[in-house]
Formats: structure tokens, C-alpha cells, sequence
């Protein structure tokens, strides 16, 4: 009987033959996670397509409103691409992903069933966009489910950095971007629609890991997730399949 090892030397700052510590690919995501390894990543923080575009835009007295963000924020299936990432992610690594209201009972299905749901965290936004109609509840809330890869493993057995009580609740109260951290074209528009702050991502990558840990975001957008582990020493690994985004996420770091 015979037995076949497969054997890889690792230089520093390589994760994989063609995948390297520090660098975003121009990929689409499941091609990008397929490639990489088993169990190969400490920590997940990412930002996956909503759902919430409408192709028509909204007519409102004399304003004319656009709620398209793009091809890549219509019929996004979380389901194959939580599947890679379990694969890729570590049995006791962990996962924070951003969602809608509308994605919550689809991501909860997934985290339930295989995962270990941990929290909803809500991010509350102290400047939401105003409600035109005045037929609703202004939308100020976004969310982020947290969860641990294996749902044999003991949370106590996690990277878990605990910030003291007032920095643990499961409510974040923040801005959505503007100012200078927003990246803007030169006609002055954001240059992605749904850009998150560094300061929540590093809040999340500070919890969840550990310096020069591997961590994952597979849906870069303009790279803030990498902006945010080089700001806190650690590694990061993704990609994004959007070419200006990809060129301007590049552009942050480095």
C-alpha cells in the first residue's frame, strides 16, 4: 500500500502557490476561495452584495432618487460562498459578515444549521438617509452576524479580546461615512455606495484576532478591511471582482 503526501514550502507572506499575504486579487469570490486552502484563515470580516437595489429609480416630487448600486447587488446566493468559507476558515475561527434585514432569517438558516451563531450585532447609523415619503421608519440600522466556524468548539476556546463592558455591547453607534475617509470621484460622488468605516472593521479584526493573523474579506470593495489589518498588524488575504474598485482599494494600501 502505498501513501501519496502533498508537501508545500511556505515563504513568508505566501499563504498558497498563487495566493499571497497582503495582496488583493481582481477575482470573483468563489474562484478566489476555491483556490485557497483548507482551514488556511484565522478570522473572516466581510461585506457581501444586500440585495437592496432597484433597478428603476424612485421619483419623489421633483427629486429623482438612485437605489442601483450595481449588477453585483442583484440575486447575490449567500449559500456556496458561506460553504467556501467555512472550508477555508479555521475550526475555531470566526466570522463577522454585514447583511440586511431582509438577508437575516437566509444568513441565520446557514449559521444555525452548521455554524455557531454567536450575536446579531446592529449597527446603528447616527445619520441615516431621510425617509422622502415620511410613509415609514427612516432605515438606521445595519447588521452583522458573528459566529464560530465548529459549533463543537468552546467560545472560551476562541481568540475572543474582550474591550471591557461599555466597548462590548451589541449595538454600534457610528456615522456612515463621510468626511475624508470617504472616497470620492472627481464629480465629488462616493466611489463605492456602500463603503464601511475603518473604525468598526477594526473594532471587529481587533475582537477576533490575534497580530499576524490571516485575515479573510472576499468582497474587498475599495479595501478597507485591508486598510484596517495593516493598521493593526495583520495579514490580510481577499479579493474583489470590480476593476475600479479593485484599482482603488490598491491604491489604499499602498
Amino acid at each position: 500500500m502505498y501513501y501519496i503526501y502533498r508537501v508545500f514550502a511556505f515563504t513568508k507572506g505566501e499563504l498558497w502557490p498563487y495566493m499571497k499575504l497582503n495582496e488583493i486579487k481582481n477575482m470573483d469570490c468563489l474562484k478566489y476561495l476555491r483556490s485557497l486552502p483548507d482551514n488556511s484563515v484565522d478570522l473572516v470580516v466581510t461585506d457581501p452584495p444586500y440585495n437592496v437595489s432597484q433597478k428603476t429609480n424612485i421619483k419623489y416630487k421633483d427629486l429623482n432618487v438612485t437605489k442601483n448600486f450595481g449588477d453585483w447587488d442583484f440575486g447575490f446566493d449567500p449559500a456556496p460562498v458561506m460553504a467556501e468559507i467555512k472550508r477555508v476558515l479555521k475550526p475555531k475561527g470566526q466570522i463577522f459578515v454585514f447583511c440586511s434585514t431582509d438577508q437575516i432569517p437566509k444568513y441565520m438558516d446557514i449559521f444555525k444549521e452548521k455554524w455557531q451563531f454567536r450575536n446579531l450585532l446592529v449597527w446603528y447609523k447616527t445619520n441615516p438617509a431621510p425617509r422622502l415619503s415620511k410613509t415609514n421608519f427612516v432605515f438606521a440600522n445595519e447588521y452583522i452576524i458573528y459566529a464560530i466556524n465548529d459549533p463543537e468548539v468552546k467560545p472560551g476556546q476562541v481568540t475572543f479580546n474582550w474591550q471591557g463592558h461599555k466597548e462590548m455591547h451589541n449595538t454600534i453607534i457610528t456615522g456612515a461615512l463621510q468626511g475624508k475617509e470617504r472616497l470620492r470621484n472627481k464629480d465629488g460622488k462616493a466611489t463605492h455606495p456602500t463603503q464601511k468605516p475603518l473604525s468598526i472593521l477594526k473594532k471587529l479584526i481587533e475582537i477576533g484576532s490575534n497580530k499576524e493573523d490571516v485575515v479573510l474579506d472576499c468582497f474587498m470593495g475599495v479595501g478597507s478591511t485591508a486598510v484596517a489589518c495593516k493598521e493593526l498588524n495583520r495579514n490580510f488575504v481577499g479579493c474583489e471582482l470590480d476593476i475600479k474598485y479593485y484599482q482603488e482599494g490598491n491604491k489604499r494600501i499602498n
